[in-house]
């Protein structure tokens, strides 16, 4: 590999990792959009089916939790089980 074919790789690289990051931003915005759509249905359905507010409440914080992505990569990253915690 010549000096020419390393900077001819940077200047790849560097071209297209703005175009990256808006994509992976772009989807993780919709992620957290939908996320927070369904632990609201998940809140409403519970109080429709006649949950007492407070306990709706609490598992709907419980099921927002679960979808936390940070805490989904670091269950992933060490190897730990997110059953059961």
């Amino acid at each position: 590999m010549t000096q020419s074919d390393g900077g001819s790789v940077a200047l790849l690289l560097a071209s297209r990792v703005p175009l990256l990051v808006l994509r992976f931003g772009t989807g993780y915005l919709r992620y957290l959009g939908r996320r927070r759509r369904g632990v609201d249905t998940f809140h409403r359905t519970l109080l429709e089916g006649g949950m007492p507010p407070e306990r709706a409440t609490q598992l709907a914080e419980a099921f927002h939790d679960v979808g936390s992505l940070p805490r989904l990569l670091r269950g992933a990253a060490f190897g730990r089980r997110l059953v059961g915690r």
